[in-house]
């Protein structure tokens, strides 16, 4: 628990420490999604997937700079041959992801559900206000455990932010076209996502514990 918690620690330090423009950054994100739910028709329903895209977008700028840069500056391997367990080490810095992301999240929502009540007297948080916190939360499980699974297996770990809206998108049109055709209950999409992220979870980590970290050098 001890370099689980050190991980956690580092992975924060280092956020903290970021340039200030990633704050700001990260500020025009916050604020511009939340003006979403202003528009009509975005605040009911299948609608609400914006909230995944959402997650997208943060959780995917967060892996970067914590699987991706990581591993191609070299740092990754210092940290796996350091003494830590690579089961520590991913699930560390999946937990940091994960904490941050839904930290970002929540300030959103609570921005969105202001932005509702000064435009028309919405108080409080509705059943679509959790339906999209949901949402959010298991997309960006879902995403994270994508992003720890792909840092390992492309050959251009740059990629990922791409690789993640695309498997995304495919999975709204596809439930979309479920909910059309089939009638499936609305929850089952946050349930789909989170067995997705079950299952690149335990990829990740077979991933993890198979890499060769030192390669052998050749004279």
């Amino acid at each position: 628990m001890k370099k689980l918690n050190a991980i956690i620690s580092k992975e924060w330090k280092s956020f903290v420490g970021s340039d200030r423009g990633v704050f700001a950054v990260y500020a025009v994100l916050i604020l511009s999604w939340s003006f979403l739910p202003l528009y009509k028709g975005l605040s009911m329903g299948m609608e609400d997937v914006w909230w995944l895209f959402f997650s997208v977008v943060i959780s995917g700028n967060f892996s970067n700079t914590v699987f991706v840069s990581e591993r191609l500056s070299g740092s990754m391997e210092i940290l796996l041959t350091s003494g830590f367990p690579r089961d520590t080490v991913l699930f560390g810095k999946a937990a940091f992801i994960t904490g941050i992301s839904i930290a970002i999240g929540t300030l959103c929502l609570c921005l969105s559900r202001l932005w509702l009540h000064l435009a028309g007297g919405q108080t409080g948080f509705d059943r679509a206000a959790f339906y999209g916190a949901g949402l959010y939360c298991a997309g960006t499980c879902m995403n994270v455990a994508i992003a720890a699974w792909m840092s390992v297996r492309l050959q251009s770990p740059r990629l990922i932010p791409i690789v993640t809206i695309l498997v995304m998108s495919l999975i709204v049109a596809g439930f979309s076209g479920l909910v059309f055709f089939i009638n499936v209950p609305q929850w089952m999409l946050s349930v789909i996502l989170l067995s997705i992220a079950f299952i690149f979870l335990l990829l990740a980590r077979k991933e993890f514990n198979g890499e060769k970290i030192i390669q052998p050098i050749h004279l």
